[in-house]
């Protein structure tokens, strides 16, 4: 790719919407749970990065206008010698850019460097709030939804049982703990999962079924497992309780 003044006009142009659709997938991302990737050409991510985009340059010149309005009301201004607008100066182009000092170019940069963390910021916050987190859970976290939901509340965790790939005979390797954190992949499938307090047991494979043999082990206190090593996990949503919660609450509030 051919880098120009052009492209470098429109990296800056986009770099707001950039700047909301990283705050947007911060503010997605939970403890227990990392939203999906983006798919490649994917129109919601295109969505927010315009939608996002437009929304930055409309804080951006309302902020100008409003400074504006001010110094005309009180006549309070300080004249830096140059035009501060940075979408102005991005609608002038390169003749603008040619005939600007050093510190113009400057505080136009860091103006723009501003109001992409404000919009950011605006993201984040926007996407925490359960009117807006409501519809776009369902689409972030896909067949976890009701499981991140659950977590979410502070009154529930999640167990899994993992069923590894690791065999001998017809005996096979599972792990059962509380679920730490899951990722998924593009396709909604499970790229790894960590747990805690891990019990190891096996599962033999017979002709009257499955069973579960448990062996005497010690507990291990954190295990990653990779989707190279999984062959099948259950998920069980349990409910604390009232007591553990209030208690967690209760020390929460304390710090």
């Amino acid at each position: 790719m051919t880098f120009s003044y052009s492209l470098f006009l429109a990296l800056l142009l986009l770099f707001l919407g950039l700047c909301f659709w990283a705050g947007w997938r911060v503010g997605e991302r939970t403890d227990f749970l990392s939203p999906t990737p983006d798919r490649p050409n994917s129109t919601v991510t295109l969505f927010i990065v315009v939608f996002g985009t437009i929304a930055g340059h409309l804080l951006g010149t309302g902020f100008f206008a409003a400074q504006a309005a001010w110094c005309r009301a009180t006549s309070v201004c300080f004249d830096p010698g140059f035009d501060p607008n940075i979408d102005r100066a991005l609608a002038r182009g390169g003749a603008g850019a040619r005939d600007a000092s050093d510190l113009a170019l400057e505080m136009w940069l860091f103006a723009m460097l501003l109001i992409g963390a404000a919009t950011g910021s605006i993201a984040h916050w926007l996407v925490q709030r359960e009117a807006v987190s409501g519809k776009t859970d369902a689409i972030a976290f896909g067949w976890l939804n009701p499981a991140v939901q659950a977590v979410k509340k502070g009154d529930s965790f999640v167990v899994a049982y993992v069923l590894t790939k690791t065999s001998h005979e017809c005996f096979t390797i599972a792990y059962e703990g509380t679920v730490q954190q899951l990722a998924l992949d593009e396709e909604q499938s499970i790229r790894f999962v960590v747990l805690n307090d891990v019990d190891r047991f096996l599962v033999k494979i017979s002709e009257n079924g499955l069973e579960r043999v448990d062996a005497p082990s010690t507990p291990i206190t954190q295990l990653q497992i990779t989707a190279v090593e999984i062959a099948n996990v259950a998920l069980e949503v349990v409910r604390a309780p009232d007591m553990d919660v209030a208690a967690i609450e209760a020390e929460d509030a304390g710090s």
